[in-house]
């Protein structure tokens, strides 16, 4: 009895750290249990349900990615809709500038783990994006575009606002044939392919992911574009010489404010 008593206390304890670390967000939490963590007045259409001890204790040590990672591994249900769930939390924890002990204790340390270095900056994109690139086309366009579409109406497919973007940037750069141009941080070779062909400039594109170099070149060659986009696998901060433009889409929140 006494031993399911301190059990029940402390999974309530942990509940109400959870609630406190997302500044108090009018979300009802639940554990598998029945027991709550919230005033009554709030309703059981925007309810959390934790189901085992290990999400509620990687919830509250870091309730941004315990969630994440419970959610994804049916650890964690989410009773009403998910959307609305995610934007009442991170609104309230925006209000009252809450972030968990344990992103507070090591942000700094991963922010100097994840400098960008040249080594921090390579090994950052090997996580990311030196993956299959079969993976990347299950949800991303033709083109392999990933960064922010530009929908010219609300109807307009991804496809077509990405399409929208390359274009966008290409007015912007007022690209004239036979102009050169270089790409920092390329992706999969969507933006470079699309100025040579359709704009006669001639690109260098860099980018330190050879998944994605080695993507592009093949479509280089698809489209026989290979004498007029030169793909090259490098850092951004190697480019030398002389081109009548520069475009980097995407990329600043890699390099971040300092660099």
């Amino acid at each position: 009895m006494l031993a399911a008593l301190s059990s029940s206390s402390l999974d309530k304890l942990m509940l109400k750290k959870i609630h406190r670390s997302i500044g108090n967000a009018p979300i009802r939490l639940r554990f598998k249990g029945g027991k709550e963590s919230l005033p009554s007045p709030i309703t059981d259409k925007e309810t959390i349900v934790i189901q085992d001890r290990w999400a509620l204790a990687s919830m509250m040590l870091d309730p941004e990615i315990g969630f994440g990672d419970a959610y994804m591994e049916g650890r964690v249900e989410v009773k009403g809709d998910l959307v609305h769930v995610l934007e009442l939390a991170l609104r309230a924890m925006h209000a009252t500038g809450k972030r968990s002990w344990y992103y507070r204790l090591f942000s700094s340390w991963l922010h100097r783990v994840q400098d960008n270095t040249l080594d921090g900056s390579a090994s950052n994109i090997h996580h990311h994006y030196d993956l299959n690139a079969d993976f990347y086309k299950l949800w991303l366009d033709s083109r392999m575009v990933y960064t922010c579409a530009y929908f010219p109406n609300p109807s307009a497919s991804l496809e077509e606002s990405q399409l929208a973007k390359i274009e966008h940037v290409c007015r912007k750069l007022q690209l004239q044939p036979g102009e050169t141009v270089v790409d920092a941080g390329c992706g999969w070779g969507a933006l470079a392919l699309h100025m040579a062909k359709h704009y006669g400039a001639t690109v260098k594109a860099f980018n330190i992911s050879r998944e994605q170099i080695q993507y592009a070149r093949t479509q280089a060659r698809k489209e026989g574009l290979t004498e007029r986009v030169e793909f090259i696998e490098d850092d951004y901060r190697n480019i030398r010489g002389r081109f009548d433009a520069f475009v980097s889409i995407g990329m600043l929140e890699h390099v971040g404010r300092e660099h």
